[in-house]
């Protein structure tokens, strides 16, 4: 999930900065009303035979409404979509701990650890190798786009962009590219699943599928979505697999900020010249994913009362609807399609990476 840096401005008085929320809120109930009748419609028996999640319902009615309205009509709701797409779908994240346990994680065994680390791994390498050797991309712009595919999403793009100092255009397009074929994940992966089962019989679990489907998609919400549609197992597996990949991005960042101060060092750069920018770093961790540990964990220890849990899941389900929601609505085709071509060629590239690397290590590991 993006972070954005607020710019420093004179202190705002205590009515302005409530009647910012309330605008926030006001404008975000239109689409939490809409994600409400998502949960209700995915309910019904001729969406649910269909596999139809009420999560890809609510993103697929953002995108039909983003493409195909006017954009003046769609700009009052801007402070809402921004709170669900951030806010909203990072807290949904964090309760999404609420459905596992310590046992998820055992049940998901090494290899479902190991491999979303060593897809993560193989993507930056690959990425960052065809992209500048081949695409004559420079090293920064190869390793955001790279990032972007290989950790996650978009909220890794803008992270590394803040640590490798890319501009705003080059940020715009490595996010441009892992919604597009984030999307595209997203949306070809259940239909994936469906094909390797029951057309062409192969012996692949949905808790297997989950896993690779964590490891290799790009958007934590996408790859909610795409396991989801599978079935729970699958859905449960796939954000297990993913947060291993979400909580490497610190370490990530860290890796990337040493980097340059070693090269300055081989070149004969003066010490201390560009030390590291902890703010930077720290403001690009994912926190969200250190409250999905801490829910799982008050979930394993039988800390949330049972009566609780089911309203719960609920909210938790409405949250992550507002979010797709807002995503689907900020998703414009013609403003990816118009993204920079050697950007674009290298994120389809690492897509195709990742769909076969990806399915044959898990083949392999699982």
């Amino acid at each position: 999930m993006p972070t954005t840096s607020i710019p420093a401005a004179a202190p705002a008085t205590a009515p302005a900065r409530a009647i910012s929320w309330r605008y926030r809120l006001l404008t975000l109930a239109p689409l939490g009303a809409i994600a409400w009748l998502a949960l209700v419609l995915s309910g019904l028996p001729a969406l649910s035979q269909l596999g139809v999640s009420p999560l890809m319902l609510a993103m697929c009615a953002g995108m039909v409404a983003c493409n195909t309205l006017p954009r003046h009509w769609l700009a009052p709701l801007a402070p809402g979509m921004q709170l669900a797409r951030q806010t909203l779908l990072r807290l949904g994240v964090a309760l999404y701990g609420l459905r596992l346990t310590f046992g998820s994680i055992e049940a998901l065994g090494v290899g479902g650890v190991v491999a979303p680390l060593l897809m993560l791994a193989a993507t930056l390498c690959v990425g960052v190798w065809v992209g500048t050797r081949w695409l004559g991309l420079t090293r920064r712009e190869a390793v955001v786009v790279s990032a972007g595919s290989a950790v996650c999403g978009a909220a890794a793009a803008i992270a590394v962009a803040s640590i490798a100092r890319t501009d705003d255009r080059q940020t715009a397009v490595a996010v441009a590219t892992v919604v597009l074929f984030g999307t595209v994940g997203m949306l070809l992966y259940p239909y994936l699943y469906e094909l390797v089962t029951n057309v062409w019989h192969w012996q692949v679990g949905e808790r297997a599928f989950g896993i690779y489907t964590g490891a290799t998609l790009h958007e934590v919400a996408q790859v909610i979505v795409a396991g989801k549609a599978v079935g729970e197992t699958a859905g449960d597996a796939a954000v297990l697999a993913k947060m291993v990949r979400v909580l490497a991005l610190g370490p990530l960042l860290l890796i990337l900020a040493l980097w340059p101060r070693a090269e300055d060092r081989a070149q004969g750069a003066t010490a201390g010249r560009r030390g590291i920018d902890w703010a930077r770093i720290r403001a690009a961790i994912p926190w969200f994913a250190l409250g999905f540990v801490a829910v799982l964990a008050i979930n394993s220890f039988g800390l949330v009362p049972s009566e609780w849990k089911r309203g719960l899941v609920a909210f938790d389900n409405w949250l992550l609807a507002c979010a797709m929601l807002a995503i689907g609505l900020h998703t414009r085709i013609g403003d990816l399609l118009r993204a920079g071509r050697r950007p674009m060629l290298l994120a389809a590239l690492l897509f195709v990476f990742l769909l076969g690397a990806g399915a044959l290590l898990c083949a392999v590991l699982l």
